[in-house]
Formats: C-alpha cells, structure tokens, sequence
C-alpha cells in the first residue's frame, strides 16, 4: 500500500547550485554525546529561546551553502522550514565552526526523535514533518549520486565509525551526515561523514521491505526493531521492492507514521521541521 502524501502537493524553494565551501577550522571533539533522551527539544526557528545561536547559524550557513538547496532563507520570526539537505548543511556549519559548537545545540538523532516522541516532549510533534537520517540501501537505486559518495565517505571512515568489514555490505542507517558543495550532487551538496558526529549503523528492520508495518516507537536506534512490528497503531512504510532501492529518507509524518522509503532528499517543503536538542560532551 501506497501513502498518499499531503507534502507532495507543497510548492517547494529551489536554488541553483554553487560552488563556495569551507574548511572545518578545528577538529570535532571526537567524543561527543547524543543521548537517547535530551532534556527537551526545541524547533529552528529565526526568533525564541535559541534566536542568538538560531540567527547566527542562518548567517554562517548560507555563506557557505548559497546557491544550493541547503540555503535557509532569511527572516526574524517564526519556524523555519527543513529538509534532509538543509540538515546535512546545518550539522556541517556547526561541526566547522567553533563559537556554534560552544552552545551545544545539535539537530536531534532519529533515537532521540522517538525517545522523545515517547516522553512528550518533542515540540510540534503533529504539526509538522521532519527527516532524520539517510538509509543506504544500496547504490543502485534512488538518488544514485548521492549514496555512491555515502557509500565511498563509510568506506574512508569505517574505523571511525566503528564498523567491520561485513557491515560496509549491509543496509546503513547514517545519523548526523554533514554536506559538502558540490556543484555535480542534484542538489549542490554531497552527503559527507564527520566523525565523532556522523552515526552510521547497520538496521535489521532495513531488510524487511515489500510490505508496510505497525509499530508503537521505534526505540531501536531510530527504527523499531523486528520483534516490535506489528504490536502498535503507527505504521512503518517501507520501500515496495528487495533490491535496487538506493538511498531513501528516514521521514515522520506530520501524523506520527514513520517512512523508511522516502526518495527526494529535499521534499519536506514547508510543512518540515528540524528539532534541535542541547547535546553533552564527555
């Protein structure tokens, strides 16, 4: 069964595709901590709480990403909306930039996403819709450019990442993946890994597609686990075929279903959302 999905009926933004790019100024702390429930979560917004970090991270991210479709656009009230490309552009300005890192606010990981979802505390929950991590089933498939340099960044940081040899082989959930410019990415952005921010992990839930599932949380790094499908009222959709498949979105429906097939890496529209979340550092 195929869902039906209100955001494809949203007019999105589009931007050309640049060329500028920025160095990352000192390395990541290597030891950074996304624990599965942060204290609360907070929406991008221009104005609020966070407006100082908010408004400064606008500023730095489309100096760098002007051109492309990670390109925020400027405003001093209200939310912002996000996408998984805006996301990657996000966490990369961060990551790069020394006084950003000093307020410990991160977009929120695919875990802390249901973890909070749980708790009731994550903000605007059934209002908007929001991307949370890439899923690398394979480089055949879906966005073709884009996962092959996934696939070739895991491969450079399997050490980092923690991950064997076997796993390079499996369907990859990749967490907090950075961009980098790059005029030939259908976008202008190249999914990058950063390590110490960039989660990579291989899912067993990946491995059942062809068909959609009830779920209740998906408590398992982001996904609910096998063992956990058909127990809930929430669906899990899933891609309708076994190979082929490409890079796809992990996405949550402005009505709390989950997505583990979604094709376009910038679609969320208006309607999508980012959640940040203060992270610790070890």
């Amino acid at each position: 069964m195929t869902k039906i999905i209100p955001r494809d009926l949203i007019k999105h933004l589009e931007w050309g595709h640049g060329q500028a790019t920025a160095p990352i100024v000192e390395p990541v702390n290597p030891n950074t901590n996304f624990p599965n429930l942060p204290d609360a979560s907070f929406i991008f917004r221009y104005d609020g709480e966070h407006k100082d970090f908010f408004q400064e991270l606008i500023s730095k991210a489309n100096a760098v990403y002007s051109g492309t479709n990670a390109k925020i656009r400027t405003g001093t009230s209200g939310e912002i909306p996000g996408n998984l490309i805006r996301r990657m552009g996000l966490i990369s300005t961060i990551a790069n930039d020394s006084n950003l890192r000093r307020y410990n606010l991160w977009p929120i990981t695919a875990t802390q996403s249901e973890y909070l979802l749980q708790a009731g505390k994550l903000t605007n929950l059934r209002d908007n819709c929001e991307d949370l991590a890439l899923l690398l089933y394979d480089t055949n498939g879906n966005n073709p450019k884009e996962a092959q340099a996934l696939k070739e960044g895991i491969i450079q940081h399997r050490d980092d990442l923690g991950l064997s040899q076997s796993d390079l082989e499996k369907r990859l959930v990749v967490v907090n993946a950075g961009g980098k410019v790059d005029s030939n990415m259908p976008h202008g952005v190249k999914p990058i890994i950063i390590p110490g921010i960039t989660q990579v992990y291989a899912h067993e839930t990946l491995n059942k597609p062809g068909k959609d599932h009830n779920f209740e949380y998906g408590l398992n790094r982001g996904i609910p686990a096998i063992s956990e499908l058909g127990k809930g009222k929430r669906t899990l959709y899933m891609p309708s075929k076994d190979s082929n498949i490409g890079l796809r979105v992990l996405y949550r429906y402005w009505d709390l279903d989950l997505s583990a097939g979604d094709r376009d890496l910038a679609s969320s529209g208006s309607d999508g959302r980012i959640n940040f979340a203060h992270q610790k550092f070890l």
